[in-house]
């Protein structure tokens, strides 16, 4: 079916009468007076100001505006916000023009604010234009949707069955500080008796610390300032380990594998484009703006490189996206779910063998030969590897000292000689050796260069294979690699978490190797590296540290995110004289990504313990989190299993409908933030404060109810460290209070305030046009004048954006050296928990494996599931989005999408309602959509829809009011809980692992699909 067709017959659903005993009443609008033009200007809300009869540019009477912070999805972007004074409702969002993530030309911080609304009007505004997404335009809904919770809920029948009573937060508090017999069905202890400092959680296996570990917390990590907030009290205050995240099946492996190419401690992260001066890119699993960092930024840096300078690029995906098939210099290549690995290191053989890298970079051994040869960063591909299985220092570099050359440092052969030469000695290194060598004390020793080994994996596998594995031609991937060299510094390539297969954590690697192959790590035109978020733990107020905080050096959590080689189970193995290989049990030691699925994972099968209380914040890792075992799902919905359950959000998503308490929470644009952004190259922070009034209830003391305040309630019950009267320090040894949501964020937004060099001094006309009265009115009492005077200048320009110059000759200002690697020493170490192996040292191509080494295709034959799925981002679905009624109204459902020919030999057509089905996940419906934009043999379907357990999608009875869901809210398919488990794990629960880090798996699943 053609899809603008489709568009046309689907029809959109709009959302249902607004009711709910604890959910947001908003009174219906009067009926707008009809005039001639309605039907060509329809009724526009009020403008934030215009030009009077005299030019003279006026603000609007009644209309409050302010600068503030998306939280619609995860890249976070700035806002401008319209609020109507009298009502306190949202009236409509835009982009703020001082943030990057906004506006291809930022306007300088120095820009008055009343000066940058002028700026955006007119003929002005073409040039200034300051965008946001569907997602961010659509979150005007926010805050007074119809299925908001806003009062404190408990439930009212079996947990998980929709039944609630609305109760008093004080009676809530005092039911989960002390217990009871809550629900008449027997006695749950209170967090007062779970707290056990003194007892082992596991006795005799002291590395998982104390029984206050049964204490399980999810929450999301992306919100800075209110997230550092929840872990300060679960981790330091309460004392749990067991702080959960959506990381691990989100990107955190793709990223942890990009770290692995970049310098040794180079933190978790991904690249970025240089949109100002690329000229060629390869999109591995997406494409330019599909996911990940700001659709805004992306788009238009997309746009203007294609007209500027023809930007060139391939992106290598199952599906076929709309940046690519629209009449572009973009050349899509259809490959195989799962299979990115075999095409990229088809690129990478032909580089290595064809030399079209670049030499003069990569043969750089030091900072110093670097230097010389007027490069910023230097690699490691020429140091020499001891390639002896029984050498002391097997799969280490060589060092210099043991050839009487130097000290610690790594061994090169010099360029164009066979002559050994410290890495540190400024000559160049040669690029490809294998030799036998003597060493100083006369030893004979296999020396392999980084470069040589990578070469090595690359050839272990044919072309033919290659191709075969992937499904693009070989000559396709000879013009990638032939382009990568010939575009050089001003290639890149990038990714995301598109191809979360068992190898996804190889793929980021891979593509941090393909940038060093080309030289255009930090480049102008290259791969770049945003300066990342301005942090306020410390400084003017010290809130990283607690007195007589908890100390969880050295313990380990629920996930096993540490050493096996370190575990009590190894030691007892080894003294018992049996082989430690293999462990019970998975152990994640490259990638500690604190998974909430693998920690419920844990739960649910006692191993190594279960959790007694779930305090869950803003996560979903019931929807969200692929091949979650229906057994985690059943763990949690039992009391007998986990007595307790504390859900905190402003939405009651498809995890906290299973919450015995659910606790309203504030809102995205009723918070303060202080976040980075993802897309902007800039150092600094898109920062805000509350634009309209909670529409949570308050307590008895006057204050909203929402996360802060529940928690640090709970800890002034339990005496707990790091709150109350004095809690926190100051740089000049004052003691100040933590009562209240306000006493964080003031500190918190001071702290970063202080680090911001070139805030701009605020006017009186800057303190009407960005509603500062109405933002600091909070604050003030909390802080200095000095303070308050530099947060207020951070607000009034909705965060802080340094100007620096970008560019310092042909690379990045400000970026390396690096050493770049194309080997990795410290990984090489590391060996897998089951079958004791090494951790391979450069990246790798191996099949589909389970945690235990049998191949997938053992245990899921083709001949059974003949196809391979692959799930995707869409581009205006998010965490929240799908509450946003313009968001149900825009993207109404998602399709299953499946290459015509496929579909044919599978007899199946258009439209057909069907059924996917993997060895053990949950089957998933929907309607198949036949297209020629898929790669043969591929199954794609998008996540984000199919909310028919939450966000209002659900039925939920409140007060013995019934509140039908919103089928809107439930279009279309979720697919994550189809994902199927390993079936090699021990444990009723299972999850299906990336092989070297534990972190979910989405791509290249066998499936089989059936007509319904």
């Amino acid at each position: 079916m053609d899809r603008r067709k489709f568009l046309t017959q689907a029809g959109l659903v709009s959302a249902a009468t607004i009711t709910g005993a604890a959910c947001s009443r908003v009174d219906a609008e009067s009926e707008p007076k009809k005039t001639q033009d309605i039907t060509r200007f329809g009724h526009p809300v009020a403008a934030e100001g215009g030009f009077d009869g005299e030019g003279k540019w006026q603000k609007t009477a009644g209309v409050r505006t302010a600068y503030s912070r998306c939280f619609s999805c995860y890249n976070i972007c700035g806002l401008r916000v319209r609020v109507d004074e009298k009502t306190d409702r949202v009236l409509k969002v835009g982009g703020n023009p001082y943030c990057e993530n906004n506006s291809g030309s930022p306007l300088p911080l120095s820009t008055e604010v009343k000066q940058s609304y002028i700026a955006l009007a007119g003929e002005a505004g073409l040039k200034n234009r300051a965008t946001t997404c569907a997602k961010g335009a659509s979150c005007v809904d926010s805050v007074d949707d119809e299925r908001r919770v806003t009062r404190v809920l408990k439930r009212a029948g079996k947990r998980g069955s929709g039944q609630w009573v609305t109760i008093s937060y004080e009676q809530a508090l005092q039911e989960i500080v002390e217990g009871g017999d809550l629900f008449g069905e027997g006695h749950v202890d209170g967090l007062r008796a779970i707290r056990q400092l003194d007892q082992e959680v596991k006795p005799g296996h002291s590395e998982f610390g104390s029984k206050a570990n049964q204490l399980f917390a999810t929450f999301c990590a992306e919100d800075y300032l209110r997230g550092s907030f929840y872990s300060r009290f679960m981790m330091q205050s309460w004392g749990t380990v067991n702080l959960g995240t959506k990381h691990a099946y989100c990107g955190a492996a793709q990223a942890t594998g990009y770290s692995l190419g970049m310098a040794a401690g180079f933190e978790e992260w991904l690249n970025d484009v240089d949109w100002e001066n690329v000229e060629y890119g390869l999109f591995m699993g997406t494409s330019p703006g599909s996911s990940g960092v700001s659709l805004n930024r992306v788009g238009r840096g997309l746009a203007n490189s294609r007209v500027d300078r023809g930007f060139k690029y391939v992106c290598v995906d199952p599906l076929l996206r709309t940046t690519v098939a629209a009449d572009t210099n973009a050349t899509w290549l259809p490959v195989k779910p799962g299979q990115d690995a075999a095409f990229s290191f088809g690129v990478i053989r032909t580089m290595l063998e064809e030399q079209w890298f670049n030499k003069a970079h990569l043969e750089n051994p030091s900072q110093k030969a670097a230097e010389a040869a007027g490069e910023l960063n230097y690699t490691n591909a020429g140091h020499l590897v001891v390639m002896d299985p029984k050498h002391p220092e097997y799969r280490k570099f060589a060092k210099a000292k043991d050839f009487g050359l130097g000290g610690d440092e790594a061994l090169i052969i010099k360029a164009g000689t066979q002559t050994l030469a410290s890495a540190e000695s400024g000559d160049k290194a040669e690029l490809f050796v294998s030799k036998r060598v003597t060493d100083s004390r006369g030893r004979k020793v296999t020396l392999m260069s980084s470069l040589s080994l990578l070469r090595a994996e690359a050839q272990r596998t044919s072309m033919e294979e290659y191709a075969k594995r992937s499904g693009i031609a070989i000559k396709d991937m000879r013009q990638v690699a032939k382009d990568l060299a010939h575009y050089g510094r001003k290639a890149c390539v990038a990714g995301n978490g598109g191809t979360n297969s068992s190898d996804g954590f190889v793929m980021g690697w891979i593509w941090a190797t393909l940038n060093t192959l080309a030289g255009s790590h930090d480049a102008k035109g290259g791969a770049i590296y945003g300066n990342g978020p301005i942090g306020g733990m410390e400084g003017l107020y010290d809130l990283a540290n607690i007195e007589g905080g908890v100390s969880l050096d050295g313990i380990v959590n629920a996930c096993r995110d540490g050493a096996y080689e370190a575990s009590t189970e190894y030691r007892f193995k080894v003294d018992q004289g049996k082989n430690p290989y293999p462990a019970s049990t998975p152990w994640h030691e490259v990638l500690p990504a604190m998974n909430a699925a693998e920690q419920w994972t844990s739960h649910a099968n006692g191993d190594p313990y279960s959790a007694k209380v779930l305090f869950n914040w803003r996560n979903n890792f019931l929807y969200s989190a692929a091949s979650i075992s229906q057994e985690v799902v059943a763990s949690i919905a039992d009391p007998k299993r986990l007595p307790l359950v504390v859900g905190i959000d402003c939405h009651m998503n498809e995890t906290n409908r299973y919450a015995d308490y659910l606790i309203p929470d504030r809102s995205m644009l009723e918070e303060y933030a202080a976040d980075r952004m993802w897309g902007s190259h800039k150092l600094g922070v898109v920062a805000a404060s509350p634009v309209v009034t909670p529409r949570t209830e308050k307590n008895e003391a006057g204050e909203h109810i929402c996360m802060e305040q529940l928690l640090i309630d709970i800890a002034l019950r339990l005496d707990l460290p790091g709150f109350g009267k004095g809690a926190l320090a100051t740089s000049d040894g004052r003691k100040v209070d933590l009562l209240t949501f306000e006493d964080w964020h003031a500190r918190y937004l001071a702290n970063v305030a202080a680090q911001c060099e070139q805030l701009p001094k605020v006017t009186e006309e800057d303190r009407l046009w960005a509603g500062l009265d109405y933002a600091m009115k909070p604050l003030k009492p909390r802080l200095t004048a000095e303070e308050a005077t530099r947060v207020e200048a951070l607000l009034s320009r909705g965060g802080y954006y340094q100007d620096d110059e970008r560019y310092e000759g042909d690379f990045i200002k400000g970026a390396g050296p690096k050493c770049l690697q194309i080997y990795h020493q410290e990984v090489a170490q590391l060996r897998h928990a089951y079958s004791g192996e090494f951790y391979p040292g450069t990246p790798t191509l191996q099949e589909h494996k389970f945690w235990n080494g049998d191949s997938w295709e053992s245990h899921w034959p083709q001949s059974e599931y003949p196809l391979l799925f692959s799930s995707y981002k869409a581009t205006v679905r998010s965490n929240y989005a799908v509450a946003f009624k313009r968001i149900g109204e825009i993207s109404p459902t998602n399709f299953v999408y499946m290459h015509t020919d496929t579909a044919k030999a599978q007899g199946l057509n258009d439209g057909d309602s069907v059924r996917i089905v993997t060895a053990n996940g949950k089957p998933c419906v929907g309607t198949l959509q036949t297209d020629v934009g898929v790669a043969k043999g591929a199954v794609c379907v998008s996540h984000g829809f199919g909310h028919s357990e939450g966000f209002g999608g659900d039925d939920r009875i409140i007060n013995g009011e019934k509140l039908a869901g919103i089928a809107s809210r439930a279009g279309g398919t979720a697919v994550n809980q189809m994902i199927p488990a390993d079936p090699t794990r021990n444990g009723a629960a299972s999850m299906l692992n990336d092989y070297w880090t534990g972190a979910n798996c989405r791509h290249g699943i066998p499936v089989r699909v059936e007509k319904v």
